[in-house]
């Protein structure tokens, strides 16, 4: 169903985990109410390895992937006279998480202080591309044009092409790595365990619940706060849709407050313009 490697194995690891849960059912007896058995016996399960209940995403992953087959097999392999119902589980809308302004130069300098010595460049980059860790680690030197002023993604989580513009620091650290020997295997990050340093610099900042892929959550929301747009904000992250991208349509509580203030504020000049306050003239001096 999809061509790319990293998917493929998630999508035979699923369908080897519903062939369990409905052996030799054939596809024309796959009936709605098969379905929601098999649903609730997952919203009954726990993880294996956190003992916790499954979250309402792990009990959506496999449904959604036989919905798409058996859509499959109703338009377009002709064996099924219509699709049965599978109703998805509501999933909470995802954390969204991103660095104040004191946080931000402490986990860079974190970052330079690392082991790692291309961590500082990497992180700044994540920041302000909102590119993915895979996208990152996967880039190699054909794919950034320094004459343009882009990154061109050829893989990406929605398997669409697109293109990132690169703004001033990240085109500073690209062009100073490409002044540099470059790696013989063309990438332009070492194949190392960055998540695991980013980490470590993470815990040296002091900051709290902060993860790589929340660079990317930085980078949207500091987009938006900035007066970005979304429609602009969803064609540089690659959504394959604008509803996946409302996430971000959110403020900061102190950008919130300082707007409000703002606005509260034009008010009062407004009504103090439609209103001007009444004039006391002063009687004319009738003494002869």
């Amino acid at each position: 169903m999809r061509s790319r490697e990293k998917t493929i194995a998630e999508d035979r690891r699923i369908a080897k985990r519903l062939l369990e849960a409905f052996g030799d059912v054939p596809l024309s007896e796959m009936t709605a109410s098969r379905i929601s058995a098999c649903k609730a016996v997952r919203l009954a399960s726990k993880h294996p390895g956190t003992g916790e209940p499954l979250t309402a995403s792990a009990v959506n992953r496999p449904l959604g992937f036989l919905r798409a087959v058996l859509g499959m097999a109703h338009s377009e392999w002709e064996v099924l006279p219509a699709v049965p119902k599978v109703k998805l589980e509501t999933e909470p809308e995802g954390r969204i998480r991103w660095l104040e302004a004191d946080e931000e130069p402490r986990l860079l300098e974190a970052c330079r202080r690392s082991n790692l010595s291309h961590l500082e460049g990497f992180t700044v980059c994540a920041m302000e591309t909102g590119m993915r860790l895979g996208e990152l680690m996967g880039l190699t030197w054909d794919r950034v044009d320094f004459s343009r002023a882009v990154v061109r993604l050829e893989v990406t989580k929605s398997g669409r092409r697109r293109e990132v513009p690169m703004r001033t620091r990240v085109y500073e650290v690209l062009s100073g790595l490409a002044a540099q020997p470059r790696q013989a295997d063309g990438y332009v990050w070492p194949r190392t365990s960055t998540r695991k340093a980013f980490r470590r610099a993470v815990r040296a900042a002091r900051i709290e619940d902060f993860h790589f892929h929340d660079t990317r959550h930085h980078f949207a929301s500091w987009f938006m706060m900035r007066g970005g747009t979304l429609l602009t904000l969803s064609k540089i992250l690659g959504h394959a849709a604008i509803a996946m991208t409302m996430r971000y349509a959110h403020l900061s509580p102190e950008h919130l407050r300082g707007e409000m203030e703002r606005t509260d504020a034009a008010s009062r000049a407004e009504i103090g313009q439609m209103n001007p306050a009444p004039r006391h003239e002063v009687p004319e001096n009738t003494a002869k």
